[in-house]
């Protein structure tokens, strides 16, 4: 099964991660809580998922290097 991600960045300088879950257009976005928010579509799907403080849940530092596992 092929994953349905697209990308995913790690912008340390301001500590975010951006996963892109597909293409399109963004609509509007979702505030989850503080740190997590939804990019969606006209439709309401998900287009991408902006994650703040990154690193202090998963101790990102050298994250260049992020893999998507399928």
């Amino acid at each position: 099964m092929k994953s349905p991600l697209q990308k995913v960045e790690y912008d340390s300088t301001i500590d975010a991660l951006y996963i892109y879950a597909s293409k399109g257009k963004v609509h509007k976005t979702i505030k989850l809580n503080s740190r997590v928010l939804f990019d969606v579509n006209k439709k309401g799907t998900i287009i991408g998922i902006e994650v703040l403080e990154a690193s202090k849940p998963w101790k990102l530092s050298q994250t260049n290097k992020l893999r998507i596992a399928a």
